[in-house]
């Protein structure tokens, strides 16, 4: 087998796929949809391989072109992105008849593990029954606990598990030189009492429970690919079962089938972002999806909060499948593609309105941990749905360092800036949202630092193709706070992240100089006000829009599955006013589609697309 080729020699895109036209957008990430760098780690693996969506390959990406473009003589990517764990695991222990059990905590520490990890994990997952694991964690403690760690392995491991994630989420920070992640020793204990595949099936429900759990573990240690690979098994277990189809409850019990589903739809949303973050196919496609999914504004607030993030999970994986498809196609079309994601996004933010007008009646109520996720997950949507377009303009900046290109950037500008600026602008609230002051930041799951890194390379891209965007200059400095503020707390991947961020932006700055240096004026995105009177004649003509879910259905594709909450009559202003303080209103988003106007209009020099 050929070794993969060494990261100097590596060309950011393939020979005889250079842009066309005076604009191209290149909505695959760069265009090549298959891309390897050298594997420089201490294992067998020749290259590592780039997907086309991954922050991470993005990032990789980026850098390798900025560094060919600006001819530097430094190394395109930092050492650290490439060589080494992030952590270093324990050595597994080998299994054996009877489970370690001299150093567990006592009922009471475990109790409050397990209470922790119910806040941290709850409101989103459904990886056990609260009640039923409290009861067995105090039955486990009342008699010989080596004896029935043997008799129910799988249990055990479970409960491991639950030691592992809450030791980690009270985590103290730790030395720069500790590389053994928190909550580490539980971890690879339950890995090495875990059953071998041919006895997992005696207990399908917890296999696939625990496997989950192993999965959410290892990826929040940037342990990405073996996370995927205990996430499909738990996957292809549950559908074995049938979980994700609609269950007889007169033959399998009502109880039983809620708890199903529940497990169901956790590992749909696991498996949506796993993809999502490593880059690779979703494992089950929606059209295979038949078990129910309740509406939000139906159940506990619990429930509607995992209602609403699969349904933005759903739309995340759409906006992949459209936006990121490695086939050329023009401006145009990626134009109408967006136009409709804002819509639906518009939709959402209507549902979120009404959700909690009807949840939180009084302001005395506070908003659940979980609407801040939700709300990330929204701006997160909009970030990746808009990032293809900054890419393209920032490759069409890059190809003017060496030469003078004719770009009517006029044009191309007025027809895209709703789509540009309502990306930075949930950039900057996504940063907004984690620095607020009652923001309770999550440093050792990897969601917090993904929304912040995310955003802060969108806005890095935009500050350097628009230097006047102020959302960048005010949130630049949050965004390394926050980054800040993990490394200190024992976050070791965020310490990478912060290299990583630190790097492309001394990559940009260094193209402004030279940009500059070639006499080469910036640009300036323009405002509602410079695109004229229309625009501003549909801000005021917005709230009066109606939702249009057959627009929605090109980019949401399972309608059925995922009907919207019908228009509420009474709002709870305090709450709208917040959901609008972070970015979240129906309005704005509704007032960007009907501003891009006709794609038709778009002059046929920028219609080429990539």
């Amino acid at each position: 087998m050929p070794a993969a080729r060494d990261i100097a020699d590596q060309p950011a895109f393939l020979p005889g796929q250079q842009p066309e036209g005076p604009l191209s957008i290149w909505p695959s990430a760069f265009k090549m949809a298959s891309q390897t760098i050298k594997n420089t780690r201490n294992n067998r693996r020749k290259w590592i391989w780039l997907a086309p969506w991954s922050t991470w390959s993005f990032t990789l990406r980026l850098m390798l072109i900025l560094g060919e473009s600006l001819k530097s003589s430094a190394p395109a990517l930092p050492k650290q992105m490439l060589e080494g764990d992030i952590y270093d695991l324990p050595s597994k222990s080998t299994a054996t008849q009877f489970p370690d059990t001299r150093y567990l905590p006592s009922l009471d520490h475990a109790l409050y593990l397990f209470n922790t990890v119910k806040f941290h994990l709850g409101q989103t997952y459904r990886f056990f029954d609260d009640a039923e694991l409290e009861a067995q964690i105090r039955e486990f403690y009342s008699g010989h606990v080596a004896q029935k760690a043997s008799e129910s392995r799988l249990w055990f491991t479970k409960f491991l598990l639950v030691l592992a994630f809450g030791t980690a989420f009270h985590s103290r920070p730790r030395s720069a030189e500790s590389r053994d992640p928190p909550g580490g020793k539980f971890f690879v204990q339950a890995m090495s009492i875990l059953p071998d595949n041919m006895s997992l099936w005696r207990d399908s429900l917890m296999a696939t429970e625990v496997l989950a759990m192993m999965g959410l573990y290892l990826f929040s240690i940037d342990e990405r690919e073996s996370a995927h690979v205990y996430l499909g098994q738990a996957i292809h277990i549950a559908e074995m079962e049938g979980l994700h189809t609609q269950l007889p409850e007169d033959e399998i019990g009502a109880e039983t089938v809620t708890w199903c589903r529940d497990l169901w739809w956790t590992l749909y949303i696991m498996d949506r972002h796993f993809s999502a973050s490593v880059g690779l196919p979703m494992s089950v496609h929606d059209s295979e999806i038949t078990t129910p999914i309740n509406p939000p504004d139906h159940g506990s607030h619990a429930d509607s909060l995992r209602s609403l993030q699969v349904k933005l999970s759903h739309l995340m994986s759409m906006i992949l499948r459209t936006v990121y498809k490695p086939t050329k196609t023009s401006l145009a079309t990626y134009v109408e593609q967006t136009k409709s994601t804002l819509h639906t996004l518009a939709q959402y933010a209507q549902e979120l309105e009404n959700i909690m007008s009807i949840k939180f009646q009084t302001s005395v109520d506070t908003v659940p941990r979980g609407m801040r996720h939700i709300t990330l997950l929204y701006h997160q949507c909009v970030i990746v749905a808009t990032r293809p377009l900054l890419l393209s303009i920032l490759k069409e900046r890059l190809d003017m360092v060496d030469k003078v290109a004719d770009v009517d950037w006029e044009s191309i500008l007025n027809h895209t800036a709703g789509i540009i600026s309502s990306g930075i602008k949930s950039a900057s609230k996504t940063l907004q949202v984690l620095s607020s002051e009652y923001s309770l930041l999550e440093v050792f799951l990897p969601y917090d630092l993904e929304f912040t890194y995310g955003a802060a390379l969108h806005l890095a891209m935009a500050g350097a193709i628009f230097p006047d965007v102020s959302e960048d200059h005010t949130s630049n400095q949050a965004a390394h706070e926050i980054l800040s503020d993990m490394v200190t707390r024992g976050n070791r991947v965020a310490a990478v992240r912060r290299t990583e961020l630190l790097h492309v932006e001394l990559l940009f700055k260094k193209l402004e100089e030279q940009l500059k240096s070639r006499g080469l004026y910036s640009l300036r995105l323009p405002s509602a006000m410079d695109l004229g009177p229309n625009l501003e004649e549909d801000r005021q003509n917005a709230s009066n829009m109606e939702a249009d879910a057959n627009a929605a259905a090109m980019i949401t594709g399972a309608v059925d599955l995922f009907p919207l909450v019908p228009p509420s009559d009474s709002g709870n202003a305090d709450f709208l006013d917040l959901l609008d303080s972070v970015g979240i209103s129906s309005e704005e988003f509704f007032s960007i589609t009907q501003g891009m106007g006709d794609v038709e209009d778009i002059p046929e020099g920028v219609l080429r697309m990539y």
